[in-house]
């Protein structure tokens, strides 16, 4: 990409001299932006003279080509008595004489690059670093001076930078590599099918324009390889260092592993690495990063980089399994290890909260504005990113949490004890509100500035508390607690008029919540941190709302394909004698059981029908098989593990001999996501348009964007209710070969309010005001099907 390549000090002087252990009890909470702020305190205090945040960089010749390893130091200034002194400002909890030896050592390494840089900048034959030591919670100040000389931090600079060296060597081979197996690769399915092209030159186009691209492609148009495909072309002509695969499910992660084996099979070469969830692939039986409890955690820097080097020599495509191979060979943490292993990636397939989440990011790649952004984002599904997005920037606090860690705890944690009880000050000042308005729940714009104090206070004292009492017995409970407090102070910092604070008052407990309505803003700064991105789905309708609600901004690109499938190969019908409003629901319950009998006894198969609730699933469930006691059934249960949701899945085999109904929840694990062809399932029906139920939550969006657009019932409920339904629905037709029916099951659907949020392709519904007239319609349609 570039001729001559940046290395920054930190990263730097942390893969090659980082040493110790994991450890949990000695990560700080603090964010970037509150280290900033510390900072610009310190300077500001320094004396007359002071120099800060100020740029060095050096040429250094490795590998026969020129890096520019440069870094930022904090301040730099001359002392009568101790000559030019540079100073690093660093800051966390513990207090300085807790820290950690590796700690310091690494705080050390990091100025000493920095005096090595002066010193050949300035010509200096000695100077003085200075470690400045900031302690968060008690505001104490700890600094320590080192005299070095020119020659001393030499040789450490030579030392470092040839132990980097053979990694260069090899980024440099595996590049070439890379990049010429890229140019040769061609699209791994042969011809493209409709629309494939198409969406991957706009793709390929996006890229090279640096912008963004929302697109609706429907299903069984192939996105995941029309989006990675024209990517990986791109990065192989270096216009990008590597690509972000980003999804909601599982399944969808495994879609990116699949079409990364198809191109692996034309002879691709690319590092790609999967990222589990650390609880799924920890090794120990209960989680617990510390040195004692873990093996993987103990010494883990001390042994990453012989294992990181036998990993990335070997093996090219690190999923679960692989990681876990090799984490276990060199006893390192899986979790830790697949994070380490990235920065060597081309392709990065994770969950969406790796790039979005405040709380979970992958800082190596997000904590800092790069001057060249060498990121693109492809990311999947991202109807499902609406509500993600909002729980990702909301926090809620609940005043029974306190209370029950305070008896805990006792009178022997006083110290604790006293910062939960004003925690608990505010929640019954809170609750007393509640009682002189006779509401149980209430809500404002503005914040509970003086709870966030006191839940900030609270978080202080418990990370003083953490280090010295790891044997507690009951430990799990406090750091349940201490995540609450600090997930809460840190959302707070995102406060502003996207937000609004309520409180839910009930005879049971109060609840506090800072609820993010409309994240769009922070989605669009998570983008921007990206060279471009891609946002793709099946369901996008209408285009321009996920635009604006997903952080696009009025600059990005919209693109819809047509649906590729003919059109004689799915019957859509409107049942308009069928309401299902709640008021008329239960005079409805046999029109639905009827229009179900009749689906199903036009040709022997497989079909879902979807309900808006399970209370309102089981009703019907229960008056089908009344009906139909014959009929083989299954029914979704309100929560089911991996193992079930298979089995539930497995029944439904391809040309079953016997009629299968699965009785299943909108918006649940069976409306999206899933993948079964051919006959596998040929109907389904949809009870209802999804409209969300009506809540506190949805009540507060619809209130924002009726102020904001006149649109509140849109936004808030039409349209995320109408998503749903085109999920359902897409399970039906998923290649070219598929065919089946959809039945729309609500006169609603027949209105210009909800019409207005169809698809293009579902301008072919037609519309049955009968029981009797959708079994005409639907005999007609198996009829020609069989001809």
């Amino acid at each position: 990409m570039k001729d001559r390549q940046r290395i920054a000090v930190r990263s730097l002087v942390e893969f090659i001299l980082r040493r110790g252990s994991i450890d949990a009890r000695h990560t700080s909470e603090h964010t970037a932006a509150e280290g900033a702020k510390i900072h610009r305190k310190l300077q500001k205090a320094a004396p007359a003279g002071y120099k800060k945040e100020v740029k060095l960089s050096i040429d250094v010749e490795m590998n026969g080509q020129t890096y520019f390893i440069e870094g930022r130091a904090d301040g730099i200034f001359t002392d009568e008595d101790k000559g030019t002194v540079i100073d690093e400002i660093k800051s966390s909890e513990p207090d300085f004489s807790e820290l950690r030896e590796e700690q310091i050592d690494m705080y050390w390494y990091q100025v000493m690059c920095y005096g090595h840089i002066y010193c050949q900048q300035e010509e200096l034959e000695t100077i003085t670093l200075q470690l400045t030591y900031f302690q968060t919670t008690t505001e104490e100040i700890t600094r320590t001076e080192k005299l070095f000389t020119k020659q001393e931090l030499c040789e450490f600079f030579d030392d470092l930078t040839s132990k980097y060296e053979q990694w260069l060597i090899f980024k440099m081979n595996w590049r070439k590599i890379r990049n010429d197996s890229l140019k040769e690769l061609p699209f791994p399915y042969g011809d493209y099918r409709k629309g494939q092209r198409e969406l991957a030159v706009a793709v390929y186009k996006t890229i090279l324009s640096d912008q963004k691209l929302f697109v609706e492609a429907p299903t069984g148009t192939g996105k995941t390889i029309s989006t990675l495909f024209p990517t990986l072309k791109a990065i192989g002509e270096e216009q990008a260092e590597r690509a972000f695969y980003l999804t909601a499910k599982t399944i969808t992660r495994q879609v990116a592993e699949d079409a990364v084996e198809a191109m692996k099979q034309k002879n691709l070469e690319l590092k790609s690495v999967t990222l589990t969830a650390k609880d799924k692939i920890c090794f120990l039986t209960e989680r617990n990063c510390t040195p004692e409890a873990c093996p993987f955690a103990n010494g883990y820097y001390d042994r990453l980089n012989e294992g990181l080097w036998d990993l990335l020599n070997n093996e090219n495509q690190f999923t679960r399994e692989v990681i876990e191979r090799y984490a276990k060979k060199h006893s390192l943490c899986p979790f830790e290890l697949s994070l380490d292993v990235s920065l060597w990636c081309d392709l990065v397939i994770c969950d969406y909260n790796y790039l979005f989440d405040p709380t979970v990011y992958l800082r190596r790649f997000f904590e800092e504005q790069q001057e060249e952004k060498e990121n693109i984002f492809l990311v999947d599904e991202i109807h499902n990113l609406v509500n993600r997005s909002r729980e990702m920037y909301s926090a809620s606090l609940a005043k029974n949490t306190f209370s029950s860690l305070r008896k805990t705890l006792g009178k022997e944690q006083q110290k604790l004890t006293r910062a939960i009880r004003k925690v608990e000050k505010e929640f019954e000042k809170i609750e007393q509100i509640c009682k002189e308005e006779e509401k149980d729940f209430l809500h404002q714009s503005a914040p509970i500035d003086s709870l966030v104090k006191a839940a900030y206070t609270l978080s202080e004292k418990i990370g003083e508390w953490l280090p010295e009492n790891q044997a507690y017995e009951e430990l799990n409970q406090v750091l349940s607690v201490y995540f609450d407090v600090l997930n809460y102070t840190k959302i707070s910092e995102y406060y502003d008029d996207h937000y609004c604070t309520y409180v839910e008052c009930q005879s049971y407990d109060v609840t506090v919540k800072q609820f993010c309505i409309d994240p769009s803003y922070l989605l669009e700064q998570k983008l921007d941190k990206g060279k471009a991105s891609i946002l793709f789905s099946a369901s996008l309708t209408p285009l321009d709302y996920y635009q604006e609600v997903l952080g696009g901004g009025e600059e990005s690109l919209r693109y819809r394909i047509p649906n590729p499938f003919t059109k004689d190969n799915q019957l859509l019908v409107i049942e308009n004698h069928i309401q299902t409003t709640y008021k008329e629901r239960e005079r409805n319950y046999q029109k639905i059981v009827e229009s179900l009998t009749n689906m199903i006894q036009q040709r022997t198969g497989n079909y879902f029908v979807f309900f808006s609730s399970y209370s309102y699933m089981d009703v019907v469930y229960d008056l089908f098989r009344e009906k139909n006691p014959g009929i083989k059934t299954k029914l979704q249960a309100s929560s089911m593990n991996e193992a079930e949701r298979e089995a539930f899945l497995a029944d439904f085999v391809s040309d079953p001999e016997e009629t299968l109904l699965g009785f299943c929840v909108l918006g649940g694990i069976f409306s999206e996501g899933i993948d079964l062809k051919g006959t596998r399932l040929i109907g389904t029906a949809i009870v209802g348009v999804g409209l969300p139920q009506i809540n506190h939550e949805q009540e507060l969006i619809k209130r924002y964007y009726d102020l904001e657009k006149n649109q509140g019932f849109q936004f808030a409920y039409q349209i995320p209710g109408m998503n749903k339904v085109l999920q359902a629905a897409g399970r039906v037709i998923r290649d070219s070969e598929d065919r089946g029916v959809v039945l729309l099951l609500d006169q609603r659907f027949s209105s210009a309010a909800v019409r207005q949020f169809f698809p293009p392709h579902w301008d072919q519904s037609q519309t049955a005001y009968s029981a009797e007239r959708s079994k005409e319609l639907q005999q007609q349609f198996w009829l020609s099907t069989s001809e």
